[in-house]
C-alpha cells in the first residue's frame, strides 16, 4: 500500500497500523498501466504488492482520484498466444517527481479488484518480480 511516499523521512512518526503490512516487489518487466475509461496510457508500474502499486508516468497525477485501471501483461506471461490484461479500480495516493525529473512517481492503492485478478498480480510478482 503507497499512502505515505516511499522516501519520507517521517515514518519514524506513523502508528503500526499505518505502516506498509506487505513488502513491495520491484518487477523487471514494466508493466504498462493504462486509464480504462480515457483509453491513455498512465506510465509503468515500478512495484507491486497484493494492496497497490508504484506507478512511473510523464505527467503528475491529481491525488485521492480513482482510476479504471488495465494492467497490459506481457504477451508470453503464462504460455498465452494472445497479452492479457489485469483490470481493477485504484485511488492515486500521492504523486511526486521521480529521482529523473522528466518523470512521476504515483502510488496507488487498489479500491475494487477481484480475487482473481488478485491471484494474477501474484502470479506476475512471482515471474517478474525481484
Amino acid at each position: 500500500m503507497y499512502i505515505h511516499k516511499p522516501f519520507d523521512n517521517h515514518n519514524f512518526a506513523l502508528s503500526p497500523a499505518e505502516k506498509r503490512t506487505l513488502s513491495r516487489h520491484h518487477l523487471i518487466y514494466y508493466l504498462r498501466i493504462w486509464d480504462a475509461k480515457q483509453d491513455q496510457l498512465l506510465g509503468h508500474v515500478a512495484d507491486v504488492s497484493t494492496e497497490g502499486f508504484l506507478l512511473v508516468g510523464e505527467e503528475k497525477l491529481p491525488k485521492d482520484k480513482e482510476y479504471d485501471i488495465v494492467m497490459r501483461l506481457p504477451v508470453n506471461y503464462d504460455n498465452a498466444e494472445e497479452a492479457e490484461s489485469i483490470a481493477f479500480k485504484a485511488v492515486s495516493c500521492w504523486s511526486t517527481n521521480d529521482v529523473n525529473k522528466q518523470f512521476f512517481d504515483t502510488g496507488f492503492r487498489f479500491t475494487d479488484i477481484s480475487e482473481e485478478n488478485i491471484e494474477k498480480i501474484i502470479n506476475v510478482i512471482g515471474e517478474y518480480g525481484i
